[in-house]
């Protein structure tokens, strides 16, 4: 077939029960698309070609995102078809055969795009009627999940003697859905609505899951009973990572009884955003169960360290920039002390000859002035830049060179100051000043004045900080710890009750004189209890899903 209506078929993609699907080109649109035909021995039926074409119309007023789109639907050649999305991906049976069980996060979040399908369709008054792995496409990224299929499925609603008919020629296996994936009332012939394609789609979130089938069965009969009576084999806890919520809605789509699930897409959809939405907000630690007791002090002491380091870096910084400007004031104040009385004589002995010159007194001043303990080192040089005084006297006479390697720091008055470096004298602040008498420059003062005290002032401060942000950091862990104790005996207190609740039929009350959250949660229980306890007393089975729907959430999703 190389032609079909206007359409341009490719290839064949493959092919179920009821059709054979090729790749085709809609030259008109110039579009590719999905055609499904009916398999020959169907299309010779025509009542299961009018119900196929009238379904497939119906199913393609829908327009959801996760929700194959139906573009055409007709009869050419005397074959009925539908041209239909041709999504890039795979089918959700192909995806669960090569990587075996998934993740819960993408079971949830397929589960909630699935769901959100079902439930626009289901307020369309469509029920799917074959939920099954093979009828959901996966996106070729995997994050997006469509349901195809909706005009097929519904052929299986029909009258008593066009059943008897089409079983007539139908081998068994080749029932109209799957045998696997149906629901108890699709497996007793009953009346079906939306509630059972939540347990089907209930049988597919149970595949992902745990990565296995949750009807072994392989003979149609074996299978109708397992769907029909036997529970599932529980969720296994140690080799998956379901959480609680999730088994939980997995376990009430796979209800025997209708009214025991969801009662439609709707209210399953909510129930996997809400689970969705806790395990965002559930912090990591939490998953790894860590106490509370720990947890909380850890978290506060993390967000007190940060903010204490921000803090000390800025105080700091802020504490050395003042100490520096106090030292270079003191020190630019020693500096011009020791300009001005070498002024005076270099003036006088810059009228001399050489030979006349008298530089005694200077360095004798240069010598007394060195024995301050501010002062590291003192050099003065004359206008020709030979050195006449200084606190070393082997540079005396040599010719003086100003250092190069030293960092400039701000000063005050314009006069050159640096960081002098250590020189094996301990690090310190440089004054370069020149000597200036009557308007004229008669030679250069170098001073290097001692930072000790600076050095010792911004240890102090730093010692004290970080003793005052040590002391903080143990009265945060302490209060933490105490917050976290006071939030987790309640806690525990309410999850022993719940534990406890389910053995006695929930005839126990929880005793308190709370006024906070936790007096209002306990209040919740204890009306939850008095709520449930007369139908467990009255001689009624207990049934554990109704149970577990009362049951808050695990003391870990209250704290997080």
């Amino acid at each position: 077939m190389t032609m079909l209506g206007r359409y341009q078929v490719d290839d064949r993609l493959g092919e179920g029960a009821m059709a054979d699907v090729y790749r085709a080109h809609d030259p008109d649109i110039g579009r590719t698309v999905a055609i499904k035909v009916l398999k020959p021995e169907l299309a010779r039926d025509p009542e299961i070609v009018a119900r196929f074409l009238r379904e497939a119309r119906a199913a393609g007023a829908l327009s959801h995102a996760n929700i194959a789109t139906i573009y055409d639907v007709g009869e050419a050649q005397g074959v009925a078809y539908i041209a239909m999305e041709l999504i890039d991906g795979q089918p959700l049976d192909a995806a669960l055969l090569t990587q075996g069980r998934m993740p819960y996060e993408r079971v949830l979040a397929i589960g909630h795009q699935l769901a959100s399908a079902l439930a626009f369709a289901h307020r369309h008054g469509v029920v799917h009627r074959d939920i099954k792995p093979s009828n959901i496409l996966l996106s070729a990224d995997g994050r997006t999940a469509k349901l195809l299929d909706f005009g097929v499925a519904r052929i299986g609603e029909m009258d008593a003697a066009t059943a008897d008919r089409q079983l007539a020629k139908t081998q068994v296996g080749q029932l109209i859905g799957t045998p696997r994936y149906m629901s108890p009332e699709q497996a007793l012939g009953l009346p079906v609505d939306q509630r059972s394609d939540l347990f089907s789609l209930g049988v597919v979130l149970y595949e992902m899951v745990t990565g296995k089938v949750a009807f072994p069965g392989t003979a149609l009969a074996t299978l109708a009973i397992q769907i029909a009576q036997e529970k599932v084999e529980p969720i296994d806890r140690s080799t998956t990572d379901c959480p609680p919520g999730l088994r939980f809605i997995i376990d009430k789509l796979l209800a025997k009884k209708p009214e025991q699930r969801f009662t439609d897409g709707e209210a399953l959809a909510a129930a996997l955003a809400r689970e969705i939405a806790a395990q965002q907000d559930m912090p990591a630690a939490s998953r790894r169960g860590l106490s509370l007791r720990l947890k909380l002090p850890l978290a506060l002491a993390s967000v007190t360290a940060v903010a204490l380091a921000g803090c000390v870096v800025t105080t700091l910084g802020r504490e050395q920039r003042t100490l520096e400007h106090m030292a270079i004031v003191s020190g630019s104040s020693t500096a011009t002390f020791v300009t001005n009385n070498a002024a005076v004589l270099a003036a006088e002995n810059a009228g001399l000859s050489p030979e006349q010159q008298d530089w005694s007194a200077l360095q004798a001043f240069a010598t007394t002035a060195s024995r301050d303990a501010t002062v590291r080192d003192m050099t003065v040089a004359d206008a020709t830049g030979v050195i006449r005084a200084a606190s070393d006297p082997a540079l005396i006479g040599k010719r003086y060179a100003e250092p190069t390697d030293e960092t400039a720091m701000a000063g005050s008055d314009g006069i050159a100051v640096t960081a002098a470096g250590d020189g094996g004298h301990g690090t310190g602040i440089r004054f370069v000043r020149p000597i200036r008498y009557a308007g004229k420059d008669f030679g250069t003062v170098d001073l290097v004045v001692r930072r000790v005290a600076l050095d010792g002032a911004l240890a102090g401060a730093q010692t004290s900080l970080i003793i005052l942000s040590a002391v903080v950091m143990l009265v945060v862990l302490l209060i933490g710890y105490m917050s976290g104790a006071m939030v987790a005996r309640p806690l525990g207190r309410l999850r022993r009750a719940l534990d406890e609740a389910a053995k006695a039929n929930f005839a126990l009350r929880l005793s308190h004189r709370r006024r906070d959250e936790f007096g209002a949660v306990f209040d919740a229980f204890n009306r939850a209890a008095a709520a449930i306890e007369p139908r467990l007393s009255g001689g009624e089975p207990v049934d554990e899903a109704a149970v577990l729907a009362t049951r808050i959430a695990p003391p870990s999703r209250l704290a997080a």
